[in-house]
């Protein structure tokens, strides 16, 4: 089986949590201490009208030495692309983003904003490292979203992963800022359904990064992965922090 790091990160659009500026590069520096091969990250921006809106991770991605996708979620304002990307050490050779359907009333909820799965499915070498194989791979899915603030939008969200997921013929993972506690009721289906990287992380919250005090950041995997480590940097440069686990497929 081939071993993997894997990382969910909501970088809150690079502004370095506490202050009012944008710099990529110190999501980027968290990234690169750990290492991880494939990272899920919410709350990105996509290139835009407004001066503030560019190509996120294209540029992290340029930066690190990954591939990337973004898969947009909402245009802001109607010119300005924000959602969800993947980046990858190794070759992406499938992107799509599935949307999740707005509840009957989206003015009832609060902070409404469309919301979608990122998805994407990364090559893997059987053995080797990125860039250096030929030979046998393994295919991998991985999903990241960032599921909305209202309990209308979170049974959306998750009924939207369960049925996609059973569906998902691929080793997968799914990852993202789910905006609910492990106690939530609606988070009870994705706990039983796949494997979680919650045991491992001895209760350690993952927001906000500068005091954590809740858990809404998660990963999961589907049954013939197996989960070997996992942990919460409590680290200051998005206001959450990451999660990275370390994986077989």
């Amino acid at each position: 089986m081939k071993k993997l790091r894997i990382m969910t990160y909501n970088i809150q659009h690079g502004h370095v949590h506490l202050d009012k500026y944008i710099d990529l590069t110190k999501v980027c520096d968290v990234i690169r201490e750990y290492d991880p091969d494939i990272i899920g990250l919410n709350e990105v921006r996509g290139r835009g009208t407004n001066k503030d809106y560019t190509a996120q991770v294209e540029t992290m991605a340029a930066y690190l030495g990954y591939h990337c996708y973004f898969g947009r979620s909402i245009m802001i304002g109607g010119t300005n692309p924000y959602g969800n990307a993947v980046l990858s050490k190794y070759p992406i050779i499938e992107a799509s983003v599935i949307r999740i359907p707005n509840p009957v009333d989206p003015s009832a909820c609060r902070h409404f904003e469309p919301r979608s799965l990122c998805r994407c499915v990364v090559e893997v070498p059987a053995d080797g490292e990125a860039g250096t194989y030929e030979g046998p791979v393994v295919n991998v899915a991985v999903y990241s979203s960032h599921f909305g603030l209202s309990e209308a939008e979170q049974e959306h969200a998750v009924s939207t992963a369960i049925t996609t997921l059973s569906a998902e013929a691929l080793p997968f993972i799914l990852m993202g800022d789910f905006n609910m506690e492990p106690d939530n009721r609606l988070m009870q289906p994705l706990h039983k359904a796949y494997n979680s990287v919650d045991p491992l992380l001895d209760g350690k919250k993952s927001f906000p990064s500068d005091k954590p005090s809740i858990k809404i950041d998660y990963i999961y995997t589907s049954k013939n992965v197996n989960i070997l480590a996992a942990d919460i940097p409590q680290i200051v440069a998005s206001d959450h922090c990451p999660i990275w686990a370390d994986i077989e497929v």
